[in-house]
């Protein structure tokens, strides 16, 4: 029985046959992927570094911190710097950073608005005669729209004056009716003054109301206007006309210094 079993007994199934190994090959220098990994690498430093470059190109400019009219002297407080990249050709043209304390004491020959870039064109020539800042008093209802940096004349009002050059107040040459026979316009009244010139085109530079509802105006004149302006400021009355320029940029002639007034 033992024999019996032994024979029909299954024979056991054998082992699987292992695969053959497979070696770990060296990648080589050649192999395209490789290559094509190591140029976006270098591509990505070149760039990079351009990129870095460019940035650090920027320079400081010097910009005006406010609105500053024509005619004004450049204080301390004027003027900043900004960083920026400006190409060749537009650098020329404006101040570095570095030397904005060199404006100081310049004088603008045109209006600069805030934040704008300052040009060696911005200033009037070094010969530019010396200027004073004079407050006029004004009445309310005599002073024009302005802006800083207009150009003005200023009148005052002389009462009982006669006008120079001209038809004294009062006398001959109307007619009976109180008109003027050269154009129909009624003549002054006997004593009622004469209109003077004291301040022909000089810089508006800021307003003030007064508790009285008048004006102060400050007004930038010629230092032998200083004390014209003074005086103007004192009389009983004074007019403020707003120059506009011609297509040159002049204001034309100041007309008579003086001419018939027609009251207060």
């Amino acid at each position: 029985m033992t024999e019996l079993a032994a024979a029909v007994r299954p024979e056991a199934s054998a082992p699987p046959v292992s695969p053959p190994a497979r070696r770990i090959t060296r990648r080589r220098w050649r192999d395209s992927r490789l290559l094509v990994g190591v140029l976006l690498v270098l591509v990505s430093v070149v760039v990079g570094a351009r990129l870095f470059a460019t940035a650090d190109s920027s320079r400081q400019w010097v910009v005006a911190r406010g609105d500053l009219p024509a005619g004004h002297v450049v204080v301390a407080g004027d003027l900043g710097t900004v960083s920026a990249r400006l190409d060749g050709t537009t650098s020329g043209r404006y101040y570095p950073g570095a030397r904005v304390g060199d404006l100081t004491g310049a004088t603008l020959a045109r209006p600069v608005n805030a934040g704008e870039f300052v040009s060696g064109g911005d200033f009037a020539g070094r010969d530019r005669p010396a200027t004073r800042l004079v407050p006029v008093i004004v009445k309310a209802g005599r002073l024009p729209a302005l802006e800083s940096g207009d150009h003005v004349d200023i009148y005052v009002f002389q009462a009982g004056a006669a006008a120079a050059g001209g038809t004294p107040a009062g006398t001959s040459g109307g007619d009976a009716t109180g008109t003027n026979g050269t154009n129909g316009t009624a003549a002054p009244a006997v004593g009622a003054g004469a209109e003077t010139l004291a301040l022909h085109d000089v810089e508006f530079v800021e307003m003030e109301k007064l508790a009285s509802g008048d004006r102060s105006i400050t007004l930038r004149v010629p230092i032998d206007g200083a004390i014209g302006a003074v005086a103007a400021s004192q009389s009983e009355r004074v007019d403020v006309v707003k120059l506009e320029r011609d297509a040159s940029g002049g204001v034309g002639a100041s007309g008579p210094t003086t001419t018939a007034g027609f009251g207060r």
